[in-house]
């Protein structure tokens, strides 16, 4: 969580989901892949179980602010989660996201979107010539072309996420350490 916590300070954005594309982003690349949201899974393969077990939420869903995220500004800077199930699919989507554009776009396009958009709200037409929408289509097409190669991932993440959606991202790092 140090290199999301450290590139939100960085590069400070009001809109979550902005501020979190780029924070898992950084998390993904250099950080450790036992902390959440990936929990020793990558947030590809986060994604490709909630589109399994039916739990995905549409990007347009999540807010700038926290309560679509499952959590609550409890004041004084202070953020209470009241739905961690929630908070896990947005962060780990979000993340999944991110590196798609990242590999898709390249930094340049990520760094301009992340400049333009401190004066225009969410502006993905702008940078990427297309809607949030499509954006995502292409995003979630691409994922389910490689859905093969992550075959036993997906099994074991889906699991998880049925069994109990809010334990989930503890079971996976318990999972991941135990068979080192």
């Amino acid at each position: 969580m140090m290199a999301h916590k450290l590139t939100s300070a960085v590069f400070p954005q009001k809109d979550k989901l902005i501020r979190n594309m780029m924070g898992i982003l950084t998390e993904a690349q250099v950080g450790n892949p036992l902390t959440f949201p990936m929990c020793g899974f990558s947030s590809d393969d986060w994604v490709l179980a909630l589109l399994k077990t039916k739990s995905y939420i549409p990007l347009n869903e999540l807010g700038p602010d926290h309560e679509s995220w499952g959590m609550k500004d409890a004041g004084g800077g202070r953020l209470s989660i009241h739905d961690k199930a929630k908070q896990h699919k947005a962060y780990a989507e979000t993340g999944s996201f991110g590196n798609y554009l990242f590999q898709t776009y390249g930094i340049n396009k990520i760094k301009q979107f992340q400049r333009l958009s401190h004066e225009k709200d969410r502006p993905w037409q702008d940078v990427f010539g297309i809607s949030l929408q499509e954006l995502e289509t292409n995003w979630l097409k691409t994922l389910r072309a490689n859905e093969k190669t992550k075959e036993e991932n997906i099994s074991i993440v889906s699991k998880l996420i049925k069994r109990n959606p809010s334990t989930a991202c503890a079971e996976a790092q318990q999972h991941v350490t135990s068979k080192r």
